[in-house]
């Protein structure tokens, strides 16, 4: 599996544009967070997601593409990088939900 770091912004997006894309990408395993190798996720910034699959990454980029221009047409900007580690600050730390809070290791 390749991992990928995909960044997505738009010349003048509406005001609901990214959540939009957001959401649609989710469908397809696209994520808008990131898991630290302790096992916390964090959230990533507006327009920034990760993809961990076989595709190769000028596949990617046009899946993107092809999505966020569906989202909203014209100014699309695509960025993928294919990444093997990745490091971060100041990012949000994502909530642990109670389920997992209350779940055992096997």
């Amino acid at each position: 599996m390749v991992n990928y770091i995909i960044h997505v912004s738009y010349a003048q997006p509406a005001a609901d544009t990214l959540e939009r894309l957001t959401d649609e990408l989710r469908k397809y395993q696209v994520g808008s967070g990131i898991k630290a190798e302790d096992g916390r996720g964090y959230v990533l910034p507006a327009g920034n997601y990760v993809y961990h699959g076989k595709e190769a990454i000028n596949e990617v980029r046009d899946a993107i593409f092809r999505i966020a221009d569906e989202i909203q047409s014209g100014g699309v900007k695509i960025l993928v990088t294919e990444v093997a580690t990745a490091s971060w600050t100041g990012l949000d730390e994502l909530p642990v939900l109670p389920e997992e809070a209350n779940q055992q290791p096997a």
